[in-house]
């Protein structure tokens, strides 16, 4: 076989899915795949200046360069891969919704670009080119991968960061990976919160036509999907339970009950749905019809008994969702002829509609932060689009739209991004963007159907 024909046909990830780029890049592609998945320690940034960088939503979005990479290797053998890393780091740090990066072709005006250390590096240059932040890196070959270095600069401070980890021998498919690890220590650095790249996004798949869905979880930025239920009938909502363990309907016993490590959590007659389990884990909102009309009942999160039943309407009352304190539900009701977002006390009481625009209104999810409920909306053209509602303030904003349906959108763990499904290519896939609605892109790049995604949630109970 030759190296072309391997290159082109071996089954790499879809960014290595190039034509013949040399014998080096080669020697890497062969080496790395024994050398096994995350073979490096996670950058992390040790740099006392990341306790007083004092960014908030207000402040707005960091402007950053593009992300410059240089191949170090004799011959160049590593350009593409090389490109191909500075736009996934560039990606990342847009999605983020913490940066804003800038278009490849800004530079310093005048002279070469350089960043072989801080004594060379162009820090007015790049002030004046409107960028705040610098991300730099060098790749070179190695007997077991390809050497990754990464440096984050500060034109305003005419320094750069200091990481632990920033450098590291890296499997050629691991480094993506590499990359949204230092986007994530970037991200603790700046806001001193973690980012959501190493966190999990449950989703309901139909991986062939015709299929049943089934439930899958995927790490933010992996491209192949763990399968979690395994009924062989339809499985829909996924939800997150404390210990990282996933939640769903489904029918395999013909009923569509709540099933949680593997049994039956709640097994009423008629529909149990949407579980929203509570901030402290404790208690779960979830949608039950043991008497034909749904209403949302509260069950212990231990035992699944019954504590109280939240809403007594004869019309559908679906869909809740806590705020981070816990102390309101937020759910949605047709109890005025159309679907619209209600609040409601912890206990049932005083619920009332948010005064949203449209008449059609579903799957809302309550910011971490509690400050902001992001939902869906069905406007022009009956297409969804999504949308979020400010608590505080009572505006709204629009976020994504187009000739398409943008469904079920679900906060990450840090409030930062959005995961959602869209049919903007045709097909119904699971996308993510900021939480501005800036850098919306796929999270997998293969063919299956993806419905209702949930971001993963943390506990007291868990790390």
């Amino acid at each position: 076989m030759s190296l072309e024909h391997l290159l082109r046909h071996d089954p790499f990830p879809s960014w290595l899915r190039i034509p013949a780029v040399g014998l080096v890049l080669a020697s890497m592609v062969l080496s790395s795949r024994s050398a096994g998945a995350d073979a490096f320690a996670k950058p992390r940034s040790v740099d006392a200046r990341c306790d007083e960088m004092g960014w908030s939503r207000e402040v707005g979005t960091i402007p950053v360069a593009w992300p410059r990479i240089q191949d170090l290797t004799p011959g160049g053998d590593l350009g593409i891969v090389a490109g191909r890393l500075a736009t996934a780091l560039a990606g990342d740090l847009e999605v983020s919704g913490v940066f804003r990066v800038g278009a490849p072709s800004s530079v310093p005006t005048g002279g070469t670009v350089a960043w072989f250390g801080p004594a060379a590096f162009d820090y007015e240059g790049w002030r004046r080119a409107g960028a705040w932040l610098v991300v730099v890196g060098e790749l070179s070959a190695e007997p077991r991968g390809l050497r990754v270095r990464l440096d984050a600069y500060l034109t305003e401070e005419g320094d750069r960061l200091r990481f632990e980890g920033a450098e590291a021998v890296v499997p050629v498919d691991r480094v993506p990976a590499f990359g949204r690890a230092f986007v994530n220590a970037l991200l603790r650095c700046i806001t001193g919160l973690p980012g959501a790249f190493d966190t999990r996004i449950a989703f309901a798949r139909r991986t062939r036509p015709g299929e049943p869905k089934e439930i899958f979880t995927v790490v933010l930025g992996d491209d192949k999907p763990v399968q979690v239920s395994h009924d062989g009938e339809l499985t829909m909502l996924p939800s997150w339970a404390p210990g990282g363990r996933v939640a769903w309907t489904g029918y395999r016993n013909g009923n569509p009950d709540l099933w949680l490590d593997g049994q039956v959590f709640s097994g009423l007659p008629g529909q149990n749905s949407g579980a929203a389990f509570s901030p402290d884990g404790r208690r779960v909102a979830l949608t039950v019809a043991p008497e034909g009309d749904p209403n949302i009942w509260l069950l212990d999160a231990r035992t699944g008994a019954e504590i109280a039943r939240l809403t007594q309407s004869e019309r559908i009352d679906t869909s809740p969702t806590w705020s981070p304190d816990g102390r309101r539900i937020a759910f949605v009701s047709d109890r005025q002829g159309k679907p619209q977002v209600f609040v409601m006390n912890a206990d049932g009481t005083d619920p009332r509609p948010l005064p949203l625009p449209g008449s059609y209104n579903t799957s809302p999810d309550w910011s971490p932060d509690g400050r902001e409920i992001v939902y869906q909306s069905r406007g022009e053209r009956s297409r969804f689009s999504i949308w979020v509602y400010d608590v505080q303030t009572g505006g709204v904003r629009k976020l994504t739209g187009g000739p398409w349906n943008d469904e079920k959108p679900s906060w990450s763990p840090d409030g930062r991004m959005i995961a959602f499904t869209s049919t903007r290519d045709g097909r119904q896939r699971l996308y993510v963007m900021s939480r501005e609605g800036a850098g919306i892109r796929p999270v997998l790049p293969d063919r299956g159907e993806d419905f209702t995604p949930a971001w993963e949630r943390f506990f007291p109970d868990t790390p």
